[in-house]
């Protein structure tokens, strides 16, 4: 993967339950790891669920190997929260990482 390519920044975070008063957890998402990439977006879609309109897009966010990142992750960017589908090493190699995530289901 050329430098070049990688011409965006995204924040990994990762969850974390902390509790309240009632001893219910709450998420809470901490920065882990802000990691340059190259995204290529996918096509949306639309549909209708409990009687709203839900737009959800896939992407594939591809950095450099950064051990440790995993489906229990989510990335920021652009403004939007992308929830991590899978994570797959490129050639096997510890070089590069293929991201793929959706955005528009969750909030993380």
């Amino acid at each position: 993967m050329r430098a070049g390519e990688l011409d965006q920044v995204v924040a990994i975070e990762k969850r974390t339950d902390t509790l309240n008063a009632a001893n219910q957890p709450i998420p809470t998402w901490q920065p882990w790891a802000s990691v340059p990439a190259a995204i290529d977006l996918a096509r949306g879609r639309e549909f209708f669920s409990a009687q709203q309109l839900m737009v959800v897009r896939a992407a594939l966010f591809r950095v450099r190997y950064v051990p440790g990142i995993g489906p229990s992750m989510r990335i920021k960017w652009d403004g939007d929260v992308w929830d991590i589908a899978s994570v797959e090493q490129t050639n096997g190699r510890n070089r590069e990482l293929d991201i793929y995530a959706a955005t528009g289901l969750t909030d993380g």
